[in-house]
């Protein structure tokens, strides 16, 4: 058995107790009156013969200080006996300490009797909770409210911005910011800007955009997201050159051409082209007026002016070169999902940056993820494009590489599946927290998790995803199928279990050891509404707490 400091302590008490006690029994034996100890002996004979200095009393005292020992070590080295069926018991307050979860420090993640439990150090949370089971107000606001340094949430209702942006901008002193672009109160945010569009590395950032938009079906030909694909990216490429160079800005100045590197413009010249009338020459050598007001008719004019890269070209090829019947149904498939930015919030949310990730942990600052739930079925690209940046990002470069990053990141990603597939937060979990940025992943049950892609993670995925999450939190199983796994996880017990005998042998009982479940799913399901259980990865002992 391992020695902790308490139970060093506690042993050392009943040494001392028993060591008295046996005091005056060995004393009165070993002056040879052990047939009459009822008549001497008494709870304060130990006393009365130290300070009177009976016979043989220190003597006594010693042999019953080494026999107490050895009484003790015995008890220790003896070996335990297993239980037949499992030993499973939830985590005692001695245990919880042992966890450091007592401390100022870290990720509120419950109340063990009347204690906040904080988890410290640089591991994530998971919390598996149902829709309206009091996770903003016992877990969400609560951080918010405690944490000093820098947040993002994902705020489906804006409950969390109600309650907390004011706190954090006038009582923490952070620059607090909301994004909702469909909704005219919004901070802007535009992800084609956080990279050089003619550095090397901008190949794989709009990779990365292009299948969070126009992602291969699970069954079916490929073919059509492909093409939707390579359009994206060489129209992106195309406008980037357009608005970044010296010959392409001069032509836009030119022809007076308003564009900029956004997707509501990337949409836009897909369906208008450069929208623009010049004036050409016909064979016979009069001007002529010339609408450039298509995709094809503008692409082939600036081909034409040497205005398209051999980039551009290769990512452009397959559409050029495809049939003309078949170009209206690339364009379908290619405009379908970008038609979102049509609208004018959306179009203004996306125009530029109010906000930079690249400053989450140089100054405190607090981004309020604001999409209410009527938008988010529509709202999964950008909500998407937006974490994956985040971390992209913010895992470029270890703070000890620079001072100037030197606070940490809350990320709160409530209903967290509504994201979609986040290929970089499943590949990325094991390191991330080595960047200073830590997360509460609130999903509502494994069935969301493990929804094969683009959707959730696959069941082997979603048991990766979980099983790097250090601190998993459990209110009430919202299914039965996560009742039963719960149930599974917490264990067995061996119980004791009384049968009676009834007629000829009635009154003949016998006792058997039988097993049986920590909580068994139905008392998990009956559960408090204030009650939660918390795992903690490296701990058998599950914690119940509030």
């Amino acid at each position: 058995m391992k020695l902790s400091k308490p139970l060093i302590f506690l042993l050392s008490i009943y040494v001392l107790i028993g060591t008295y006690f046996l005091t005056g029994v060995v004393d009165i034996a070993l002056n040879g009156k052990i047939l009459k100890l009822s008549k001497y002996y008494n709870a304060s004979f130990t006393f009365k013969g130290l300070i009177n200095g009976y016979p043989k009393i220190y003597e006594s005292l010693v042999m019953s200080f080494v026999i107490c020992v050895a009484f003790i070590a015995i008890l220790l080295l003896l070996p335990k006996k297993e239980k037949l069926y499992g030993d499973a018991k939830f985590a005692t307050a001695a245990d919880v300490a042992k966890r450091n979860l007592y401390g100022d420090d870290g990720i509120i993640i419950g109340k063990y009797k009347g204690k906040l439990l904080r988890f410290p150090g640089q591991q994530f949370v998971s919390l598996a909770a149902a829709t309206r089971m009091g996770k903003g107000v016992s877990v969400v606001i609560p951080n918010l409210m405690d944490w000093q340094q820098s947040a993002v949430v994902q705020d489906i209702k804006q409950e969390c911005f109600d309650f907390t942006s004011r706190y954090r901008k006038d009582i923490l002193g952070q620059e607090v910011y909301l994004f909702n672009p469909f909704s005219s109160r919004t901070h802007r945010y535009n992800p084609l800007t956080y990279f050089d569009i003619n550095s090397p590395e901008a190949d794989n950032t709009l990779n990365t955009l292009a299948n969070i938009f126009f992602p291969p079906p699970s069954s079916g030909d490929p073919i059509w997201s492909q093409l939707a694909q390579d359009l994206f990216i060489g129209i992106a490429y195309l406008l980037g050159e357009l608005t970044s160079t010296r010959l392409g800005i001069a032509f836009l100045n030119s022809k007076k051409i308003d564009l900029d590197l956004t997707f509501y413009d990337i949409l836009k010249f897909s369906i208008l082209g450069l929208d623009t009338q010049i004036e050409e020459e016909d064979g016979n050598g009069e001007a002529i007026s010339v609408k450039l007001n298509t995709l094809d008719d503008s692409y082939a004019f600036l081909e034409q002016c040497s205005l398209i890269s051999e980039k551009v070209k290769i990512r452009m090829k397959s559409y050029v070169e495809t049939e003309t019947k078949m170009k209206n149904s690339v364009l379908k498939s290619f405009q379908g999902p970008l038609k979102i930015f049509q609208s004018d919030s959306m179009r203004y949310a996306t125009s530029g940056n109010d906000f930079d990730f690249r400053d989450l942990r140089k100054k405190k600052m607090t981004i309020y993820i604001g999409i209410t739930p009527n938008n988010l079925p529509i709202a999964r690209p950008i909500l998407n494009a937006f974490w994956q940046q985040l971390f992209t990002v913010n895992t470029t470069e270890l703070p000890q590489a620079n001072r100037d990053l030197k606070y940490k990141v809350l990320l709160v990603m409530d209903e967290f599946s509504a994201i979609g597939y986040l290929p970089i937060y499943l590949k990325s979990i094991a390191f991330i927290a080595g960047y200073n940025l830590r997360s509460i992943m609130i999903y509502q049950d494994n069935s969301q998790l493990e929804i094969n892609p683009p959707d959730g993670y696959g069941q082997q995925g979603a048991k990766t995803l979980l099983a790097n999450h250090a601190c998993q939190i459990y209110f009430v199983p919202s299914t039965q199928e996560d009742a039963d796994r719960l149930s599974k996880m917490l264990g067995t017990k061996t119980v004791r279990n009384r049968s009676k005998s009834l007629g000829k042998d009635s009154g003949r009982g016998s006792e058997s050891e039988t097993g049986r479940s920590l909580m068994l799913p139905q008392e998990l399901n009956d559960m408090d509404f204030k009650d939660e259980i918390i795992r903690i990865v490296g701990s058998s002992r599950f914690i119940k707490c509030k």
